[in-house]
């Protein structure tokens, strides 16, 4: 297995992903193989060299993360994720006498969809109407990946419109998680050091774990945005027909 069979990079992909016997465990090799073009790419146009065990370790802890992913996404389809716990946390985080903004974020992903969607929902205490934005983007790796960049566009999108006191409000638990603990997420730590870079240009800044159905309304935008067939980006002009 040392060795490939031909000298054809078509070839070999094929041997890796169709031809491979049965016994061999190939769900990481995607993730392989895109890690070792960005380390290529590195080298070529940034002259980095990255360790190959490192680049190798990297691509199976995200092969790891999607597939734990896909795991939570079917629990919550099927309704056997604990909702009582994230009820509790939204009474207490959507109830509490706030005086800023409160920007709902998600990410929507489909293994089959040309894009990834994002889609955030913001609402003030001060009477202003809420904004929104959802957008489009090429597919990422994997639901996490989307649930990040829902996060990070929605943050600059905040940034943008100087609301410098906003609590964030997700219904992806390990998109907490992450910016809770990002040193045990190092395969994300590119979107990590973009999110701290960001989080300084906030006074007050908060991410909050809630319900899906207390996120329906960026759920929606999100969703609506991945199946657009082209590349777009609303920003409060959203299609009016979305929210029926």
């Amino acid at each position: 297995m040392g060795i490939f069979p031909t000298k054809s990079n078509f070839a070999n992909l094929d041997h890796l992903f169709w031809r491979i016997p049965s016994e061999f465990d190939s769900s990481a090799f995607p993730w392989i193989i895109w890690y070792i073009w960005k380390a290529r790419n590195e080298k070529i146009f940034e002259n980095i060299d990255k360790d190959p065990i490192e680049v190798l370790r990297l691509a199976e802890k995200e092969a790891q993360l999607w597939q734990t992913a896909q795991i939570e996404f079917h629990n919550e389809s099927h309704g056997s994720v604990d909702l009582v716990n994230q009820t509790r946390v939204r009474d207490t985080s959507l109830e509490s006498n706030y005086s800023g903004y409160r920007c709902f974020v998600d990410g929507s992903w489909k293994g089959s969809d040309k894009f990834s969607g994002t889609g955030w929902f913001c609402t003030s205490t001060n009477g202003e109407p809420p904004t929104m934005g959802a957008a489009n983007l090429r597919r990422s790796l994997s639901p996490l990946h989307a649930e990040v960049e829902a996060l990070l566009w929605a943050m600059k999108c905040m940034i943008g419109a100087d609301n410098q006191e906003v609590a964030f409000f997700t219904d992806c638990s390990d998109l907490v998680k992450m910016v809770s603990s990002p040193t045990e997420w190092p395969a994300f730590s590119v979107y990590l050091e973009e999110f701290q870079s960001d989080k300084e240009e906030f006074s007050s800044f908060s991410l909050s774990l809630i319900s899906r159905r207390a996120n329906v309304k960026a759920d929606k935008l999100a969703r609506k945005v991945r199946t657009e067939p082209l590349h777009i980006t609303y920003v409060n002009n959203i299609p009016q027909e979305w929210f029926f």
